[in-house]
């Protein structure tokens, strides 16, 4: 049975938030991805079928030991791959609709940064979106060296900004990522799950969404039963968390956010 969702905890003065699967959608880039690398490795090996790759992708995606290890799926070609994804960051971002506004809903109540395990290509998304004026710091993994599930990250970021982790709310959309490290540290947290708005990007494989769309689904699955889910309150996205924590609190005065 779902539990009802928790109200507003008082105590929350600060709010540290995930990038993907909040503000904007992982699956384009991983699609992106998964097709690039299915390309160049056909190319290495002309054997290789739609099949035996899904195959590949799908213990890829649900039996490696790291969740936040480099793209090694049919290494060179993954890490090749990667790059050429990182090139097109910016083309291939979806922003969660109704994100932005509820990100400036937030911001005017309290201060809020990003704590993210994302390429430095983010930070682009985020400044043509317009985020990054409601931000007051940006930590990702790639610039500060340390990676979520590693509670250190989101430390690095209450540090940076002098910030009470007792006081402080980590929005994301994964309990072993964003939940658990952020509860470690004593912090309150909040997890979305945005509703599926995203669009392939043109020129994937009919056959590889149809496979993607399975292990998709099964990794939501499996994200929603750690222990850290039952301690945090649950929107749907960041548009209803908004509401939930700016119906009763008065808007603060506005301070210059540090880059």
């Amino acid at each position: 049975m779902t539990k009802p969702a928790k109200t507003t905890a008082p105590a929350v003065e600060t709010i540290a938030t995930d990038v993907g699967g909040v503000l904007y959608y992982d699956e384009p880039f991983e699609l992106a991805w998964l097709q690039a690398v299915l390309e160049l490795a056909g190319e290495a090996d002309p054997t290789l079928t739609i099949e035996r790759f899904t195959a590949e992708m799908r213990r890829f995606y649900l039996q490696r030991a790291s969740a936040t290890a480099s793209p090694g799926l049919y290494s060179p070609a993954g890490a090749h791959a990667w790059t050429s994804v990182r090139r097109r960051w910016a083309d291939l971002a979806q922003l969660v609709p109704g994100a932005h506004a509820a990100l400036a809903t937030l911001a005017e109540h309290r201060p809020v940064c990003v704590v993210a395990n994302q390429p430095p290509e983010c930070e682009e998304v985020l400044r043509a979106s317009g985020a990054t004026e409601h931000l007051a710091l940006i930590a990702l993994d790639t610039t500060v060296g340390i990676a979520k599930p590693d509670p250190g990250l989101l430390g690095w970021a209450i540090e940076q900004l002098g910030w009470n982790p007792a006081t402080t709310l980590m929005v994301g959309d994964r309990p072993d990522h964003d939940a658990a490290p952020a509860q470690c540290l004593g912090a309150h947290t909040a997890l979305v799950t945005p509703p599926t708005g995203w669009n392939a990007p043109s020129g994937v494989d009919p056959a590889l969404l149809v496979a993607y769309e399975k292990v998709r689904a099964e990794r939501l699955e499996v994200r929603r039963h750690p222990a850290a889910a039952d301690h945090s309150l649950h929107a749907v996205d960041l548009a209803d968390l908004a509401t939930r924590l700016t119906d009763r609190a008065p808007a603060r005065r506005r301070t210059e956010v540090v880059r």
